[in-house]
């Protein structure tokens, strides 16, 4: 290392010696060639000299501290000697001629210590620079850790909704999922997986209470669009089972209730024969169709009482006109026929009280059955 100083400096003075001796040689016109020779000489030796000795070490970095920006990075920016080896951290940095940069990234808002190192052969330096969290940094780190925390609620919220798929259950996750500052293309696939259970679910219910068809078709246009049809697929089947049953029951009922109608309208033995059998065909007893055909029969036997009542009056009313026809006859016979006063041992009728005696009244025709012959007195 010394010696290629020592070299250095020796060329450096004949340079400079053999130089000014050339310039005489020129002003006097004196031999000039082997001044030139020397002058040579001693740069080239100068050259050599400077090669061997070796070069200063520097190290300088712009800022001893660097604020990061609101990602959290810092660029490290400085100079060194264009041959040193250069190492941040322990990581090799690249030495561009003699500038280098190099970005640091913090994890949380602690400020950080970096150690800069160059190394030129046995020269060495280092110098510390602090990395600073920037304010929009440290509120970054604030509202992703507000999301992290988020995130934990949202996930809860979603397990909860899933296993049981209610409204309110839902609308909560909802509420969360759509309160993060990030778009969560799962989270968003889970909710809609959700909404779709529940729409389908709240459908089903609506058709399981009402057992109508036109709420059994919605169901089953919904189930078969969506991509969860085979959690439903026994559940729509047993209710299309019940929707079947409720219209195969509705169509017996009104069947029955027209049978019922027509034996109240007309009743007969036949009528109520016919709705008693629609009333038997019902698969559960329907208490008020049963107590309607009861009163149709009890009219029924009320009729035929009514009836038979109507034949014995009738039946009466002849006989008693027939025993006034009668009475009237014997009455008509009667006023046309003569009385007469006899005695009881009388041989005499007479038209009034004749004599002594007891008299009583008789036809005519009676006197005269009894053999007994006109009073002279009288007629």
């Amino acid at each position: 290392m010394f010696m290629g100083i020592w070299i250095s400096l020796i060329s450096f003075i004949a340079v400079i010696v053999s130089g000014i001796s050339l310039i005489i040689a020129v002003v006097k016109r004196r031999p000039k060639k082997r001044l030139g020779y020397i002058l040579g000489g001693s740069v080239i030796l100068f050259i050599a000299g400077a090669i061997l000795s070796p070069s200063s070490l520097s190290l300088a970095v712009i800022s001893p501290e660097v604020e990061t920006d609101g990602s959290g990075k810092a660029t490290i920016e400085g100079e060194a000697t264009t041959d040193a080896v250069l190492t941040i951290n322990g990581e090799t940095v690249k030495n561009s001629n003699g500038s280098f940069r190099y970005t640091v990234h913090l994890q949380d808002d602690n400020e950080q210590n970096v150690v800069v190192k160059a190394v030129l052969k046995d020269q060495k330096k280092e110098q510390e620079v602090l990395i600073k969290p920037s304010k929009e940094f440290v509120a970054y780190l604030e509202a992703e850790k507000a999301e992290k925390e988020l995130t934990k609620q949202v996930e809860t919220a979603l397990a909860l909704a899933e296993a049981d798929p209610t409204q309110k259950n839902y609308d909560e996750a909802a509420t969360l999922v759509h309160s993060l500052s990030k778009t969560y293309e799962d989270y968003d696939q889970r909710l809609s997986l959700l909404q779709d259970h529940i729409q389908i679910a709240s459908a089903l219910e609506k058709a399981e209470q009402s057992l109508s068809r036109t709420d059994l078709e919605t169901a089953t246009k919904l189930v078969a669009a969506s991509a969860n049809k085979a959690n439903f697929d026994d559940r729509l089947t047993t209710l299309q089972t019940k929707v079947a049953e409720k219209e195969a029951h509705e169509k017996l009922q009104a069947q029955a209730v027209k049978a019922v109608e027509k034996a109240e309208a007309e009743p007969t033995e036949a009528n109520l024969s016919a709705a008693t059998s629609a009333i038997a065909q019902l698969p559960s007893a329907n208490e008020g169709l049963t107590q309607r055909a009861e009163a149709v029969r009890q009219t029924i036997a009320e009729q035929e009482r009514q009836l038979a009542k109507a034949e014995q009056e009738r039946q009466a009313a002849a006989e008693q006109q027939a025993n006034q026809a009668s009475q009237s006859n014997q009455d008509t016979s009667n006023q046309a026929e003569e009385y007469v006063m006899i005695t009881k041992t009388g041989a005499k009728y007479h038209t009034h009280k004749c004599g002594n005696g007891t008299y009583f009244s008789v036809t005519l025709s009676e006197a005269l059955s009894k053999g007994l012959t006109p009073c002279k007195k009288c007629f």
